[in-house]
């Protein structure tokens, strides 16, 4: 127990020692961060492996005995990243750009890197310790990599008030009994011109806790150029993502923090609960008192006797006598287990803690089957969907960064020739089925789109979250087939024989109707007679809701609700119109 006490410490001292060194490190910038920043990352990281030494190594006395034990852990943070990163992504992702050669390199690029698996887990990662950095770069075999780093490897030069500009990504290894860390400094260099270098530096030590000296990269790597500078970029050719949190740590660090960074105390008191839930069941067991006269005796060799139970059987415990002063010689001093109680506590603090780390009450319950999260369908009303919406604004802004460094990379390295596309003509789409009811989408865009409240185009893009010039082609094919169904104007069966207006070049109607023209035996002049056709040709090529129509029609002309239906008849649901010759003068029977 000590040894784990001592190797968890030796931990955070190693990447202090790092941030130490690093901050020593001449001719690159310093690291923007401090030891506090990283002591907390250290600590997130080690409560979402299961185990934080300060927490859940107990040493205590019992009955004048010691005891030293590992207490159980719930694995909350665990949990609690894994639920948000399937929240936040999945292998349905989609991911659209406008200009189509862009998206064909990217998502070619993206699929052999096996972006989506790593992608989710390292979501899972960041939402835990605070963040996760995306690298763009090439193998110098004319192809674009991905890959990912933790935020505990990751230590910021430079920063604005949104991103980082500049870092340096740190890893370690052991190897032929040597300690080595091999360093990627990502700057902009030049004073008056910018240029974007990627320097890798390679350090030997003897211990662990030291950065030692800088030694050859061609030690270990023949791959590897010390130093690279790149053609005129946009942007870094890492991106930092982190949780949609703010840093209530330190107020100025450019760093995430953790989700539950917030719930500390409602972690460990629940890890406390946790355990004492197991060590009831376990202390709670059957336990029984006899008699030492019940008990078997042997003999031994010398002639000593021995008393002893079934070797199986734990239940019973021995004293000395027959009997008590009631008369009963065999007693049941076995105690009543309280797993409802433990469960009521266990579950009332879980609800607590779903609120601090911006979760719904109810998404995490414990039982006598264990600890469960919530399942359905989240209403987006809920605080779970206001928390994953807010995630997903920065995780959906790095993928459009990567994207963009994907590109820019690419066109460096000659594998891609066409334009570098800008981020308003990218989408992400994560599949909120799981937080949200897509059938619940659509519907209420498709209602809004009948009531008039929102243009067609606007309500494609919404229900199906797709770029303009998608949904500028979706509406053109809508438009082409809702003309396919009206082959000829034809109002036959609906307004006898009215005369219908003509159509202009453009696709217009121009009203003929003769005033004094009658419809249905009531009269009306010919600019209603215009308005009316209008209104049902507007209805069948699904420019106006029908139930709008047949409102405008009974309030704006002599028709009762079921001649008004009987007018619109099926427009806009398989009604076709043909133009009829036409006559000066129209009755409908």
């Amino acid at each position: 127990m000590i040894n784990q006490i001592i190797a968890g410490v030796k931990g955070v001292m190693r990447r202090m020692g790092l941030l130490k060194a690093l901050k020593d490190v001449k001719d690159h910038k310093k690291v923007n961060a401090n030891d506090e920043d990283y002591k907390y990352i250290d600590m997130w990281k080690r409560l979402y492996q299961g185990h934080y030494a300060e927490w859940h190594n107990l040493n205590y006395e019992h009955n004048g005995n010691p005891v030293n034990r590992r207490q159980l852990s719930m694995n909350l943070p665990k949990v609690t990243a894994k639920y948000m990163s399937k929240l936040l992504f999945n292998e349905k992702v989609k991911i659209n750009i406008d200009d189509k050669a862009a998206e064909e390199f990217v998502l070619n690029v993206l699929k052999t890197n096996g972006f989506t698996k790593n992608m989710e887990r390292y979501i899972e990662y960041g939402e835990a310790m605070g963040g996760f950095v995306i690298k763009v770069y090439h193998d110098g075999k004319k192809n674009v990599k991905v890959s990912f780093a933790t935020a505990d490897c990751m230590y910021p030069l430079s920063n604005d008030s949104e991103n980082v500009d500049e870092c340096v990504i740190a890893n370690s290894f052991h190897k032929n009994n040597k300690y080595y860390k091999l360093l990627e400094w990502n700057e902009w260099k030049g004073k008056e011109e910018k240029v974007y270098t990627i320097t890798t530096e390679l350090y030997q030590s003897d211990n662990p806790d030291e950065l030692g000296g800088e030694v050859s990269l061609k030690l270990l790597f023949n791959d590897i150029e010390p130093v690279v500078p790149l053609p005129p970029l946009t942007r870094p050719t890492f991106i930092y993502i982190k949780p949609n949190i703010a840093n209530n740590k330190n107020l100025t660090s450019p760093l995430g923090i953790s989700i539950y960074a917030n719930a500390l105390d409602t972690l460990k008191t629940l890890d406390l609960m946790f355990d004492s839930y197991y060590q009831e069941f376990k202390l709670g067991k059957k336990k029984v008192l006899v008699p030492s006269s019940f008990v078997k005796t042997a003999v031994g060799f010398d002639g000593s006797t021995t008393q002893y139970f079934d070797s199986t059987d734990e239940a019973f415990f021995l004293y000395q006598g027959d009997q008590d002063a009631d008369g009963k010689s065999v007693k049941d001093i076995s105690v009543e287990i309280r797993s409802t109680e433990f469960i009521e506590s266990i579950n009332a603090m879980l609800r607590i803690y779903a609120m601090q780390v911006g979760l719904s009450a109810g998404t995490f319950t414990f039982d006598e089957n264990g600890l469960k999260t919530a399942t359905e369908v989240v209403s987006e009303k809920s605080e779970t969907y206001q928390t994953k919406n807010s995630h997903s604004q920065l995780i959906e802004q790095g993928i459009k960064e990567m994207i963009v460094s994907i590109l820019e990379v690419g066109k460096f390295i000659e594998a891609y020739s066409g334009d570098i596309v800008e981020l308003d003509t990218i989408t992400v789409d994560f599949d909120d089925s799981i937080a949200q009811d897509e059938d619940t989408t659509i519907n209420r865009y498709t209602n809004a789109k009948n009531q008039g409240m929102i243009p067609l185009k606007i309500a494609l893009q919404r229900a199906w979250n797709i770029t303009d010039a998608e949904a500028e082609e979706w509406k053109e094919e809508i438009e082409k087939d809702a003309r396919a169904e009206i082959p000829g104007n034809d109002l036959s069966g609906l307004l006898g024989d009215i005369e219908l207006p003509d159509e202009n070049a453009d696709g217009t109607l121009e009203a003929s109707a003769v005033a004094g023209e009658t419809i249905q035996e009531v009269s009306l002049n010919g600019a209603q007679i215009t308005s009316l056709v209008n209104i049902v040709q507007s209805v069948a090529k699904g420019e106006l809701p029908y139930n709008s129509a047949l409102e405008m029609i009974v309030a704006a002309f002599p028709f009762d609700e079921e001649k008004a239906r009987k007018i619109l008849a099926d427009a806009g649901n398989g009604f076709t119109i043909k133009e009829k010759e036409k006559t000066s003068k129209k009755e409908v029977d």
